[in-house]
């Protein structure tokens, strides 16, 4: 909505000056996020305070403006699009790190950057072990928002793992300290409320001993389906690796498209898993004779550091690279128990066989999240209505597999008309009369997870 004369001057008087625009086409990168989808707020303005935090919300209510809450955009849920307008606040400015080697905490700004914690917390022997694949680029308090894993998850938990308080405001611009003892479990709520419940100004995280590194182990296989079985197999051992990474053979032709130098040859599927801690070697052992069991194309193990960064440097440009292979991408981050593993990656061949889009899927195959992408070439209708079929197939065999519809990317925009798939009418019904009470105005981020 085009916002009123007098709106406009209530904001400029309300907020910092030189700090808030009303021109976003000239910021495009605050108008989309991951999924590329663009919506315009009415206005955009960099936060540097919790105080800065709390004049947006007072103000947003007094004008009925919806108020969405931005990191770094890396979502892929349009979790942190203006969809209805509004005041769009970025909280990268706010982005201290402040490390407690004694008591293995650090206290971080939303803003910060989750590589940065990460290198800053093992510069004192600490590790922060949640990585999601964007942790280069992608803020701490995104991560609190949607709840991100990673490629670490199976062994060493999610982002909620790690929250040990957390302070912010709430819908009525009150400042709000709650740590993970309060009663009702309240930081756990505000973790994956994907910003429409609260807005996070500082977080407090553990964080744990750095582990002694241990093997990189990579794998491919003639077969899908014989891959994921390796997944299958490892997990019902009670293995439990660092990192267990699965990629599908056309994620694999991608990747070499995007990355000549680094090519994996042949394989209809690859597996990488990394081992950690005092039963590395045991593990890395154990991990091998599994996979000799499915006759593996290729089977490698390293403990080099340079060597290691070759093999990670696949996976790391995977998403960019399945993306710079199509027009539009579409990418759903499903999850299903790990035994489960190889009937989803079947139905994903299926679904390629099926469709005309390019379909591949890669993922973290330790807790069975699956990120599927659908690869359109032109963007025309009928892609649009294959991917929009392909989208409501996939789920509809996730949730069949005892499955959820998000592991890590949120409901966001993208899934929420698929969310009475998964809840029944009296679930949601309670969620929204959840997010009514903390919100009862709508104010924060309006429009997202069943709004």
């Amino acid at each position: 909505m085009a916002l009123e004369k007098t709106q406009r001057l209530t904001i400029e008087k309300a907020l910092p000056e030189g700090r808030v625009f009303f021109d976003p086409e000239k910021y495009p990168d605050y108008n989309r996020d991951a999924t590329e989808l663009i919506y315009y707020p009415d206005a955009l303005f960099f936060a540097e305070s919790e105080n800065d935090i709390v004049a947006a919300v007072k103000m947003c209510r007094d004008l009925d403006l919806p108020l969405i809450v931005r990191g770094a955009g890396t979502g892929y849920s349009g979790g942190a699009l203006a969809i209805h307008g509004g005041l769009l606040v970025s909280v990268e400015r706010l982005n201290a790190i402040a490390i407690d080697s004694k008591k293995k905490a650090t206290v971080v700004g939303p803003g910060a950057i989750t590589g940065d914690i990460m290198k800053a917390a093992e510069a004192v022997g600490l590790f922060y072990p949640p990585d999601p694949a964007s942790y280069e680029e992608s803020t701490i308090g995104g991560n609190l928002a949607e709840n991100a894993g990673g490629l670490r998850c199976k062994k060493y938990g999610v982002t909620k793992d790690y929250v040990l308080a957390v302070r912010g405001v709430n819908s009525r611009g009150d400042i709000v300290e709650i740590d993970h003892l309060s009663p009702y479990g309240l930081v756990d709520l505000m973790i994956g409320s994907e910003g429409t419940l609260f807005i996070f100004t500082e977080i407090t995280l553990r964080l744990i001993g750095l582990p002694q590194p241990g093997k990189t182990i990579q794998a491919t296989f003639g077969r899908a389906v014989d891959a994921a079985s390796v997944v299958a197999e490892v997990t019902a051992a009670g293995i439990i690796p660092c990192i267990m990474e699965f990629m599908d053979g056309d994620a694999i032709a991608c990747s070499n498209q995007y990355d000549p130098e680094n090519r994996i040859e042949g394989g209809a599927a690859m597996l990488l898993f990394e081992t950690d801690g005092i039963n590395a070697e045991d593990e890395a052992e154990a991990i091998m004779s599994v996979c000799k069991t499915h006759s593996p194309l290729m089977l490698r193990t390293t403990d080099e550091p340079k060597e290691r960064e070759i093999l990670w440097k696949t996976r790391r440009n995977l998403s960019n690279a399945v993306k710079n292979t199509a027009k539009i991408k579409t990418s759903e981050d499903v999850c299903v128990p790990p035994s489960k593993l190889p009937q989803l990656v079947a139905f994903v061949e299926e679904l390629g066989r099926d469709l005309s889009l390019r379909v591949n899927c890669y993922g973290h195959a330790g807790d069975g999240n699956l990120h599927v992408n659908l690869l359109g070439k032109t963007g025309s209708d009928r892609e649009s209505k294959e991917t929009a079929e392909g989208i409501n197939r996939l789920f509809k065999k996730t949730l069949a597999l005892g499955g959820t519809l998000s592991g890590e990317h949120g409901i966001g925009i993208t899934k929420k008309d698929y969310l009475h798939h998964e809840f029944d009418k009296a679930t949601i019904r309670f969620m929204r009369r959840l997010e009514k009470c903390l919100d009862s105005d709508g104010i924060l981020n309006p429009g997202k997870i069943f709004r």
